[in-house]
């Protein structure tokens, strides 16, 4: 996720997974030539690969966030390859945004979450990440903007 718009009233955020689509498009494309080159059962094997590849392309929409203080609002706009989703808050309700730690076969990723006072979470990135000093960076971005209100 990353600023792509910083004013006193609005912030916005972006993530767009692009080395994920191009990983998919190549993984799609290999089990494609794999599947019509191949008998069984290495056939089936180019087969499995195009089916990862619907998983991830399906999985990594292209993610949007706009904290826009003129009217109180946080706003989740998530566009994708099977619809969009929408979805908002005030800014009021943000109680901590904080870098969630989780590890996943030994390796340590980390998620920049926005807690709300009811106890909600929203995770702002949709694919974890390991790099912590640019999620870190990130959610100190946002707790500036949000405690210049």
């Amino acid at each position: 996720m990353r600023v792509i718009q910083q004013t006193f009233t609005l912030l916005t955020l972006r993530e767009r997974p692009i080395a994920i689509w191009v990983l998919s498009s190549f993984t799609a494309t290999i089990g494609l030539l794999i599947f019509l080159s191949s008998t069984p059962p290495v056939d089936w094997f180019g087969l499995f690969c195009i089916i990862c590849a619907n998983f991830m392309m399906f999985g990594s929409p292209e993610k949007m966030c706009l904290f826009d203080k003129s009217v109180n609002r946080v706003t989740f706009k998530q566009k994708g390859w099977l619809g969009n989703q929408h979805s908002h808050f005030p800014i009021t309700k943000i109680s901590l945004v904080e870098v969630e730690p989780f590890k996943l076969f030994g390796i340590q990723f980390y998620r920049l979450t926005l807690k709300l006072f009811s106890g909600e979470r929203f995770y702002l990135t949709p694919i974890p990440s390991t790099d912590d000093r640019l999620l870190n960076n990130l959610a100190s971005s946002i707790q500036e903007f949000i405690l210049s209100l």
